[in-house]
């Protein structure tokens, strides 16, 4: 295994319970072609939380950057967000939310679980826009990394 590809390479976990979405946002990853990821889909709240957890000792790699829907079956998303902000090995990953529902249902459903991602998307209706996310996506990314301290 080639290491250096590795570290030059950004993991990102995406949490999305629609296949035909989640295969949009790989898509729309792998068309933002100076943007090397690899990416994991988890299929509801339960999952995704299970898979944060398992890579919090150390055990695999954790993600870079979590995609996070909000609803989602099993757990929310805002409750997986919580689990994210709240454990310290997992508290500056960044999160996007994308999602279909309007901006203002987005922020006022994560705040009232009292956590905050780093970037809130809605899910683009048009193929086109779809595609083109991926430049957003990274851009929401470099800017959290570049506001850790």
């Amino acid at each position: 295994m080639n290491l250096r590809s590795a570290d030059d390479m950004t993991r990102v976990l995406i949490v999305e319970d629609n296949p035909v979405d989640a295969e949009m946002v790989e898509r729309a990853l792998q068309e933002e072609q100076s943007w090397t990821t690899e990416t994991t889909v988890a299929d509801d709240g339960e999952k995704a939380i299970e898979l944060l957890l398992e890579h919090r000792g150390g055990r695999q790699q954790r993600p870079d950057l979590v995609i996070l829907d909000l609803n989602l079956p099993k757990r929310d998303g805002a409750e997986v967000l919580q689990v994210i902000r709240t454990t310290d090995e997992l508290r500056s990953l960044p999160v996007v939310v994308l999602s279909s529902s309007p901006m203002h249902v987005m922020k006022s459903k994560v705040h009232k679980a009292n956590v905050e991602a780093n970037c809130y998307l809605t899910k683009p209706a048009d193929l086109d826009e779809f595609l083109a996310l991926g430049k957003r996506l990274r851009y929401c990314y470099e800017k959290a990394l570049g506001s850790k301290s």
